[in-house]
Formats: structure tokens, C-alpha cells, sequence
């Protein structure tokens, strides 16, 4: 019996990792999420999609460029963690105009299941904005990003 109840073990935790529960959903073939490494993924969704909604991450602080703030935006890296302090499941990047490649590359030192709180606050090099999401710790991250198209025309210095 020890030994089937190990197999068992083995085979629900294997199910567990490649289902669809969690923290966000896994959809083959999501063009949205990037595959970095075996441990390192993200979604890269822009702040026009409902995707990010849907994921619960509403109250994400995100800024839209426009002429009323001189084409300054906030772009924001959501990183849900589990109750280890680990990340749990893989960061949204939203982003308001492009997402920057920098912050992309960036994302490949938060690995699922390993990275802690304090090495993702170091990594990322800003301070989170935390909040409590489905049971998760969730940080986001804010980056300001300008969009020259979005400035007041009428602001001459």
C-alpha cells in the first residue's frame, strides 16, 4: 500500500502542475504568455485587452499616457506569490503603449517557485505596491513610460 499511495502522490501532483487551476488560467497556445525558460513565463498583455480584469488584477496602478499628463505613463509587472514567499504562477506584465523589452528580460530572474519576495523587490529595483488577490500576495511593480504622440501640444516651454 505505501508504495501505490506514493505513485498516487506522484501522479496528483504532476496533474496539479499542469492544470488549469490556479492563480491564472494556462491556455494552449495563449499568444499573450511567453515561455522563458521551463520555470520562467509570463503574460504580456496590453492595458486595452480585458484579459487583465478578468485575472482579478483590477486594482493594478496603471496610468495611460495622454495629453493631460504630457504623455507619462505607468506600465505594471503583477507577481503573484504564494504563501511560501515564492513566486507562484507566472507575472502579467500590462503594459500601456509597447511593452519594453528591458522589462521583459528583466522578468527572466523570477522563477516559478523559487524566487522570494526579497529577490524579486532587488531584481525588479522598485518598490511594489502589494495587495491580496484569490489568496495570493500579489506585487506590482510600476514603471513610468512616455509616449511623445501623448504630449499637450498647446505646453511650449
Amino acid at each position: 500500500m505505501n508504495k501505490l499511495q506514493c505513485f498516487l502522490a506522484v501522479i496528483a501532483l504532476g496533474l496539479l502542475e499542469h492544470s488549469q487551476a490556479g492563480f491564472l488560467p494556462r491556455l494552449p497556445n495563449d499568444p499573450d504568455y511567453v515561455q522563458l525558460s521551463p520555470r520562467c513565463s509570463l503574460y504580456v498583455i496590453s492595458v486595452d485587452s480585458s484579459k487583465w480584469h478578468r485575472f482579478g488584477l483590477v486594482g493594478a496602478p496603471l496610468v495611460k499616457p495622454s495629453m493631460f499628463n504630457q504623455g507619462e505613463g505607468v506600465d505594471v509587472l503583477a507577481v503573484p506569490f504564494d504563501r511560501t514567499g515564492r513566486v507562484a504562477f507566472a507575472p502579467v506584465y500590462i503594459y500601456t503603449v509597447l511593452p519594453e523589452q528591458y522589462r521583459i528580460q528583466t522578468t527572466r530572474g523570477l522563477l516559478q517557485g523559487y524566487t522570494s519576495k526579497a529577490e524579486a523587490e532587488r531584481l525588479i529595483g522598485s518598490t511594489p505596491v502589494k495587495r491580496q488577490i484569490r489568496g495570493y500576495d500579489v506585487w506590482f511593480f510600476e514603471f513610468r513610460v512616455r509616449n511623445p504622440f501623448e504630449e499637450n501640444p498647446f505646453d511650449r516651454h
